[in-house]
């Protein structure tokens, strides 16, 4: 009797597991329309147009020169007051010329190519291999009442002040705020990589502060997130672990349990790399902790991989360690 139970509980772990291995394969491409927040109405750009759905980031002080370059897809809007869930979904930091892809948004190489600041919006293509592809295609936010974003561009810039960066993130964060009514909101899932990353959990931080938002369940899912430490961003600081798998890796120290007081309902993932963003400029990842660690509210995994490779690759043995351990924490919560 114990050897049957044992094969049929095996045999449900093996039929299980491979429905859910399933359920993270790559799905379909599909396609969005990539929204500038500001756009040029002529050739000179002398004037330039800030779009009624972005508003905020006029109210807000966001220089025109950011709002030009920040674009959005809006991918699903229903009704405010039909609104449970919140997603929001940003790249990384875009180097200089056409943009560049990433495993999280799905957004495309050269996507800005033919879609420059002179056009209000494009079509571009979201990547099926994709986090935010996957994350679409779960059960858990509905199109019927989820409200679904990526920034392909956030213009949330290493560089930029922190007295910009603060305008920035209260742009973002009214932004999201106005399409839904918080009383009505069961959920808000936010997740980035490198900038992106750490725009998602400066969101988190903002969002848990309010109490009209503090005590609905919040995901923040962060790819090898980056902070300016020299800024106190996110409340990183210089001080730094090495990476228990790669030692020439190193990310900067943040206590998340200060940032982060109220803990009910919230739920942080963090994928830590340390690698050096760009040689010679001290730039890396923030973690937490010096080594991998579940604390239920937080939960941080170190991986052996280079921070470009964390934020665009989608070959299937760095996606087994990138958007797959993302996507099981999502049906852990859930």
């Amino acid at each position: 009797m114990n050897i049957q139970v044992t094969k049929f509980t095996t045999y449900l772990a093996f039929f299980f597991g491979a429905i859910q291995a399933q359920a993270f394969e790559p799905k379909s491409n599909f396609s969005v329309n990539l929204e500038r927040v500001r756009y040029c109405q002529n050739f000179w750009c002398t004037q330039q147009y800030t779009q009624p759905e972005y508003q905020v980031w006029d109210q807000e002080g966001v220089s025109k020169t950011h709002q030009l370059y920040t674009q959005i897809a809006r991918i699903q809007q229903p009704m405010r007051e039909d609104v449970r869930n919140l997603v929001f979904i940003a790249a990384g930091q875009q180097p200089p010329g056409y943009g560049s892809e990433s495993s999280v948004t799905g957004q495309e190489d050269n996507y800005k190519k033919d879609c420059g600041v002179s056009k209000g919006s494009c079509s571009r293509s979201v990547d099926g291999r994709s986090l935010a592809r996957q994350v679409l295609d779960s059960e858990y936010f509905p199109a019927d009442d989820t409200f679904f974003a990526v920034a392909f561009d956030t213009q949330f810039n290493y560089m930029v002040s922190s007295s910009e960066k603060s305008r920035m993130e209260r742009a973002y964060l009214n932004w999201l705020k106005s399409k839904a009514y918080a009383s009505n909101l069961e959920t808000i899932y936010l997740a980035g990589s490198s900038r992106g990353g750490c725009l998602a959990m400066r969101l988190a931080k903002a969002l848990r502060d309010d109490p009209a938002f503090r005590k609905i369940r919040t995901i923040v899912h962060s790819f090898d997130g980056v902070c300016k430490w020299d800024q106190n961003e996110m409340g990183v600081t210089s001080s730094f672990f090495r990476s228990p798998v790669n030692s020439n890796y190193l990310s900067y120290y943040t206590d998340l349990d200060v940032q982060f007081p109220y803990k009910d309902n919230l739920y942080i993932r963090q994928l830590a790399g340390g690698d050096e963003v760009i040689e010679f400029t001290g730039v890396h990842s923030f973690v937490y902790a010096a080594t991998d660690i579940n604390l239920g509210w937080y939960a941080q995994q170190w991986v052996n991989l280079n921070h470009i490779t964390i934020d665009r690759d989608m070959t299937p043995t760095v996606r087994d360690l990138t958007v797959v351990p993302f996507l099981q924490h999502l049906d852990d919560i859930f």
